[in-house]
């Protein structure tokens, strides 16, 4: 089986999915190439290539709480918010002290006490939407999905314009394949924010991708790398490269899967890739 066949399928922005696990994507509908994908083939899917940096892993190393009044996980690290700092000069200093307690848990892998320091810091000040979207994420971390998508939602309730919560509510519709959901949500980041979010631009261009409109899917993923200029995200590449797969462009498709080795942190994503690439780049026989 050539892995070149079976990296089409893979675009994952959750939990790995184990080989014996892995489905053919059902939303994937790629106009035809000169590689054709069975569903025997696409059943050992390369999922984990290509996925986030820890993504929703509560033991990620958040960012610091005094950067912005959060500590996001990924992939929501680069994330900003223009309400944020307005924001921030509201929170009481009951709740700042328990989020603060929560981002220490965060970084110092307590996981036992971050869920009740984020219940704390809520109960404390209800519009606390950077922990809304905190707990939303470790919940979410925790296969609780419902409950992490009650806790987001309440994140945007709370402040209609705070960015991060559309994009927690994002990342959970991608993992469950609400591509129509993904799309609507990023665009709504979008509306806020057109200017500064590569994180946003991502997940609308892996949603256009799925909805088999490659032109805008190639225009989001494109303005995400723009934006996005030092590679903190290079799953864009890796977005890109399955655009430019589904177009039948290979050239295109192997540049931006090298650019993606260049910048991934996973040593078993790059061999993964690094295969794959070798194959693409075989000589047509």
């Amino acid at each position: 089986m050539r892995v070149r066949s079976l990296l089409i399928g893979a675009i994952v922005f959750g939990f790995p999915i184990a080989p014996a696990q892995a489905q053919r994507p059902d939303v994937w509908n790629a106009p035809p190439t000169d590689r054709q994908h069975s569903p025997a083939e696409a059943g050992t899917t390369l999922d984990r290539a290509g996925k986030r940096n820890a993504p929703h892993e509560i033991s990620a190393t958040p960012k610091s709480v005094e950067e912005d009044f959060s500590c996001l996980l990924p992939p929501l690290t680069s994330v900003r918010s223009p309400t944020i700092a307005a924001a921030g000069l509201k929170i009481p200093t009951n709740a700042k002290k328990a989020y603060a307690n929560a981002c220490a848990a965060l970084k110092d892998k307590k996981t036992e006490s971050v869920e009740k320091y984020l219940h704390k810091a809520v109960q404390e000040y209800p519009q606390y939407s950077a922990a809304w979207v905190t707990l939303g994420q470790v919940l979410a971390a925790r296969q609780q999905t419902e409950e992490a998508r009650s806790a987001c939602s309440q994140g945007s309730a709370v402040d209609s314009s705070y960015v991060p919560a559309y994009l927690c509510l994002a990342d959970i519709a991608a993992r469950e394949k609400a591509w129509d959901d993904v799309l609507k949500l990023s665009g709504r980041a979008l509306e806020i924010d057109p200017a500064n979010n590569a994180v946003a631009y991502e997940y609308n261009a892996a949603a256009n991708l799925r909805s088999n409109n490659l032109v805008a899917a190639e225009k989001s993923a494109l303005r995400a790398l723009d934006i996005d200029k030092n590679n903190t995200e290079p799953r864009i590449h890796f977005v890109l490269a399955q655009i430019y797969a589904a177009k039948g462009d290979r050239a295109n498709e192997a540049a931006q899967l090298r650019e993606y080795l260049k910048f991934t942190s996973s040593p078993d994503d790059a061999a993964m890739v690094k295969q794959y690439l070798s194959e693409l780049e075989e000589p047509a026989k």
